[in-house]
């Protein structure tokens, strides 16, 4: 029984009983580790009694007490290293019992003669008040394993409603919410209500439970409310279940599905295509969040698109988003990659070319990828590789709408088609350097976008890792429920130079090898960080003294910063300490250490 659990009430109480008996007072557990001391033990509180335990043992083994008149002397000290030469006067001990085990033990010890006299005084009487005083330790360690268990159970209840697919809340007589599982929280905008007992409904959550009660009344079905969240309304189907205790009702259960999940799955299990281009973009951060926005905005009108951002951000799947978006859907989405193919090629593939334009070109010449675009979008990747000849003839398109065939002696063509350009490239850079015409760039630059890396939108990585794990998982057949949090940590830390690309890359590799329920630490295959070439070993060689030391410095910046990731994200403690890799105990600790909000 952990005894050491609750050291704190147990050192009280014996403080309480030496200064009421006036004599000093030991408490050890049932390994006979010191719990518990006052005057010469109080120095080895938390250490072991090994040489020096023996009429403890033997109090422990018999369950009854044990009185000793004359220590050192006595036959029962014969084991004791102390053994004709103790300092004490007199003992006198008696286990500590908890449901027919004995846990620990109580001393009562004497070293001087005045000591002795009053431990010896009235020995009928101090057994029994040693006794009660062994079972109120008894029932204080009691009292902690039930609320440990307690514990136990609620956080086993919270991580089976955070991983329901549905939103749930708990509200009180008073209609005050009291729980909120991580979707709720997610759909809602709202800070965990379990972290702060005497938390208060907002003004319009309030509304909500209002709303969600008149509702009720109307006695339609499904039940359908409409919430108002933030700056916009959001529908929702619910229902509402009592929580009764010996027949009254103490809570509420409230189940919320967004309508438009709803929706959305039903056409995807029916084989319907989403409404929403946007929705193949995962990601709720306010970085990627403001990108789909901008591209949802721009996506009616047939204006210019330059998508800017690091490779492996998702670049062509922003384009054919925007294509699908607008009124030019139901004609072409044509894409390529300007760094892909040679300059020749490329011009052909771009502008066609006419019978007889060069050696091998096909009889009857082809279509080039303006034409073969139509009516529809021609995405560009990589713009920024293109080369100064082709660049020109780019200009001329976006200028007049018109392209020439190669060998087509200046014939010009008619062509509708809306560009969206892109490039992992610093165009204005480029331009500085004389490798990108300025006129191009402006002509590109008319509504650009940044998609942001994963290192700009980090609350992202672990949304789109799980839809990663599914993906696989289901393709290879395999039943996988996550990551460990060592793992999560990992994905959540990792820079990811490749982006969404590489991320992807990661968890198919993961999924393959996985034998386990969960994705391990040692699954993830990242590379080892270098610093301009130098190896990890090599690296960590030549970090500053001063940096090694100020690491309570660098944790701090860490637990700061996965706080604000949760944070923006609308998402728990919980969520940070998953990420850190940490338990929910020790975050809370770590906050209180560094004084973090």
């Amino acid at each position: 029984m952990p005894l050491h659990e609750i050291q704190e009430s147990v050192q009280q109480i014996a403080s309480a009983m030496a200064s009421a008996l006036r004599v000093e007072v030991e408490i050890a557990d049932h390994n006979l580790m010191r719990i518990a001391g006052t005057g010469r033990t109080e120095a080895g509180i938390l250490r072991t009694m090994a040489g020096e335990d023996h009429v403890y043992r033997a109090s422990l083994f018999d369950g009854r007490p044990v009185v000793i008149m004359n220590p050192g002397a006595d036959e029962r000290c014969r084991p004791c290293t102390h053994f004709g030469n103790c300092e004490e006067t007199g003992e006198i001990c008696c286990p500590i019992t908890l449901d027919g085990r004995n846990v620990g033990v109580i001393g009562l010890l004497a070293f001087d003669q005045e000591q002795r006299q009053r431990l010896f005084a009235d020995v009928d009487a101090i057994l029994p008040f040693l006794q009660k005083m062994a079972e109120l330790i008894a029932s204080k360690l009691k009292e902690h394993l039930t609320y440990v268990e307690q514990q136990l159970t609620l956080e086993k209840l919270r991580i089976v409603m955070d991983d329901l697919d549905k939103a749930m809340l708990t509200v009180d007589q008073s209609d005050r919410i009291v729980q909120a599982n991580q979707r709720a929280r997610h759909y809602l905008g709202i800070a965990d209500p379990s972290e702060n007992d005497n938390r208060r409904n907002t003004e319009q959550e309030t509304q909500w439970i209002q709303a969600i009660r008149q509702a009720v009344d109307t006695g339609v079905t499904p039940q359908k409310v409409v919430l108002h969240v933030g700056n916009s309304d959001k529908e929702f189907l619910f229902s509402i279940k009592p929580i009764q205790l010996a027949g009254t009702t103490r809570e509420w259960v409230i189940i919320l599905d967004d309508v438009h999940e709803v929706v959305a799955i039903a056409r995807q299990v029916g084989g319907f295509q989403h409404e929403d281009a946007f929705s193949q973009i995962v990601g709720t951060s306010p970085a990627i969040t403001q990108a789909i926005d901008v591209a949802r905005q721009v996506s009616t009108s047939d204006s210019t698109v330059l998508l800017t951002g690091e490779s492996g951000t998702g670049k062509e799947l922003f384009a054919d988003a925007i294509h699908q978006a607008g009124h030019r859907k139901k004609g072409p989405f044509v894409s390529i990659n300007c760094a892909a193919i040679p300059e020749q090629l490329l011009e052909s593939e771009l502008f066609g070319y006419e019978d007889g334009a060069f050696t091998g070109a096909r009889k009857g010449g082809k279509r080039g990828l303006f034409e073969a675009a139509d009516k529809g979008t021609l995405f560009l990747d990589e713009i920024g590789d293109m080369s100064a000849h082709l660049q020109v003839k780019l200009l001329r398109v976006l200028q007049e709408k018109q392209i020439a065939r190669v060998g087509g002696a200046g014939r010009a063509i008619s062509v509708d088609v809306r560009i969206i350009a892109a490039t992992h490239r610093n165009l204005e850079q480029l331009v500085a350097e004389g490798s990108f015409r300025t006129d191009l760039y402006y002509r590109l630059h008319v509504i650009p976008i940044h998609l942001p890396s994963l290192r700009e939108r980090r609350e992202d990585i672990l949304t789109l890792a799980n839809g990663f794990l599914r993906a696989h998982g289901e393709r290879l057949g395999k039943d996988l429920r996550g990551f460990t949090q060592e793992a999560q940590a990992m994905l959540f830390h990792h820079d990811w130079p490749g982006n969404v690309r590489e991320l992807a890359n990661v968890i198919e590799y993961a999924v393959n090898l996985e034998s386990t329920l969960l994705i391990q630490p040692e699954r993830i295959s990242i590379p080892a960080k270098k610093e301009q070439g130098v190896g990890v070993e090599e690296a960590e060689a030549v970090v500053p003294l001063d940096e090694l030391l100020n690491l309570k410095d660098r944790e701090r910046a860490a637990i700061r910063q996965a706080l604000k990731v949760v944070s923006l994200a609308n998402q728990s403690k919980e969520d940070a300490a998953r990420l850190l890799g940490i338990s929910r105990a020790t975050l809370f600790r770590k906050i209180k250490e560094h004084n973090l909000p």
